[in-house]
């Protein structure tokens, strides 16, 4: 078998430990804290904020580490900051110390366990197959979404959240160290080639990596990391509300946590589909479809009235988030070359940050002020109409457009 494919599975569970623990569980964890700390519905989104913040700013120094060093060695960090973390936040006494923690630690686990590190190395050790790869891997969030949310919430209520969350941080470090520890950074280290295929014909240089100054000046650098920030911003606010506001519309917190698991699950579904369908299709066509669906689980929440409509709108979101990781790895790969991945990711991080940043908070402070999350929901709305205007200007290559 192509040791491609075993990094694949290192980089599904890498992905599903980080997003399912950090990023899927935030909102059932930020309800206990919010009760220990009696915080309001905004404060209680500011870890997520304060740790997109850091990532946003750090994002383009750790994506040239990236490109130039060990990739081992990076995601051998990102796994002792997430254990960290977990381990400090059981120790705050006070709301303020929650976004300094998620801020200095989380950001190391999600963005070091996260799509800059995976979908690099992927990147580099697959081209014909790359975005079945990236589908394939990208399902360990949905799968770590579907696990981790009940089962955080099932320490919560058997050993109380502190004792809960020392838990969570030992186990995600047992699970992730002896995976990280098979990671190697291209196929070359092993006498390999992408995909496992022979030595190309001609033996000529590979293209040098772009300059910064010259990505800046890119149009599809801007045009992209508009669209994925709306896309993104808008996915991760809902995601962080979604328990409060299901909670206010009257489900059990244990209902109210399995709607993230639904998302989750139908996530598999999506980014199965989505990533066997990258290497075939406009990869523009498919972000298109992942913001059409975010949309459709907006107007679920919006108008439904009952727990079988929040269930519906949660699977449409699981649908578009299979979309978005495999189908912007891939398109990364195909506009700028996988010499200059890392850095590409790490240097749209900052221009994404802004709607990541202000999305879970601005959502919590329209409901303190309206007591709904009507109104930030349909200005979520008008947002991704906004991405989906932005998706025809992406130039592809003659080659892709052509083929």
């Amino acid at each position: 078998m192509f040791y491609g494919w075993l990094l694949v599975g290192v980089a599904f569970l890498v992905l599903m430990v980080s997003s399912g623990s950090i990023m899927y569980s935030y909102s059932v964890v930020a309800v206990p804290l919010g009760a220990a700390f009696e915080a309001s519905r905004m404060t209680m989104m500011l870890g997520i904020t304060g740790m997109t913040l850091a990532g946003g700013l750090l994002s383009p120094f750790m994506g040239g580490l990236i490109d130039r060093g060990s990739l081992r060695r990076m995601m051998f960090l990102g796994a002792v900051g997430l254990a960290s973390g977990y381990l400090l936040l059981s120790f705050t006494t006070a709301s303020w110390q929650v976004p300094i923690i998620y801020a200095a630690l989380m950001m190391l686990g999600i963005n070091l366990l996260g799509p800059l590190t995976t979908s690099t190395l992927l990147a580099r050790w697959f081209s014909r197959r790359r975005g079945m790869a990236l589908g394939v891997a990208a399902v360990g969030t949905s799968v770590g979404g579907f696990v981790f949310p009940p089962l955080v919430q099932w320490l919560i209520d058997s050993f109380e959240w502190r004792n809960a969350l020392r838990i969570l941080g030992l186990g995600s470090l047992l699970l992730t160290l002896p995976a990280i520890w098979l990671v190697a950074n291209r196929p070359a280290d092993r006498g390999l080639h992408p995909d496992g295929d022979a030595p190309p014909p001609s033996g000529g240089p590979l293209p040098p990596p772009l300059s910064t100054a010259a990505l800046l000046r890119e149009r599809n650098f801007w045009l992209v990391a508009l669209s994925i920030s709306l896309l993104f911003g808008v996915y991760s606010a809902l995601l962080a509300n979604l328990v409060p506001f299901a909670l206010d519309t009257g489900s059990t917190p244990d209902r109210a946590a399995f709607l993230i698991s639904a998302m989750a699950l139908a996530g598999i579904a999506g980014k199965l589909g989505f990533g066997a369908i990258a290497d075939r299709v406009d990869l523009r066509a498919g972000l298109a479809a992942s913001m059409a669906l975010v949309i459709t689980g907006v107007v679920f929440y919006v108008v439904g009235d009952g727990y079988s409509m929040l269930l519906f709108g949660s699977i449409s979101l699981g649908l578009a988030a299979g979309g978005m990781l495999p189908v912007w790895g891939a398109l990364l790969a195909v506009l700028f070359g996988a010499a200059n991945y890392g850095r590409v990711m790490g240097m749209m991080n900052p221009v994404i940050m802004p709607m990541t940043l202000l999305g879970p908070p601005l959502a919590g402070l329209v409901h303190d002020a309206t007591g709904s999350y009507t109104g930030a929901f349909l200005g979520f709305v008008v947002a991704l109409l906004a991405g989906l205007v932005l998706l025809p200007m992406i130039r592809m290559p003659a080659a892709v457009t052509s083929s």
